[in-house]
């Protein structure tokens, strides 16, 4: 009986590991495109607001040439700029505080490495490759 009839018997190799120690902080940050877009977002329903509320104030004799359509194009864009910045100016304020209370703590890192597997025996060939 071969050595290849039975692998339970077969010696396991076993790996050799590496670490190795490292300095991290650990801290939560806040992702600054949401504030962002939720700054832009809440910019444009406050905008929306204003604009709808005070669109049919008594404006004496003027005339209004502008729809409310119209209105809320252009001050949305205004809207949607301011609401974007403030967004920008919450999470970075919202960064420092949150980087006050960061941890410093001590990583250990473990490389495994794997020795080379060895296997005993014959290759057969099966025409498929080229010569």
């Amino acid at each position: 009986m071969s050595n290849t009839d039975r692998p339970d018997d077969a010696p396991v190799p076993t790996p050799g590991t590496v670490s190795s120690s490292d300095e991290v902080t650990i801290r939560r940050a806040p992702k600054f495109g949401v504030f962002i877009v939720g700054g832009a977002l809440l910019g444009f329903v406050v905008t929306l607001i204003v604009i709808s509320l005070t669109m049919n104030l008594d404006r004496g004799d003027q005339q209004e040439t502008q729809s409310f359509g119209s209105l809320v194009g252009y001050f949305g864009l205004w809207g949607v700029a301011i609401g974007g910045f403030v967004g920008a100016l919450v999470a970075i304020v919202l960064d420092r505080v949150l980087s006050r209370r960061a941890a410093r703590l001590t990583a250990e890192r473990v490389e495994v490495e794997m020795p080379p597997e060895t296997v005993e025996g014959e290759i057969e060939d099966h025409g498929d490759q080229a010569r």
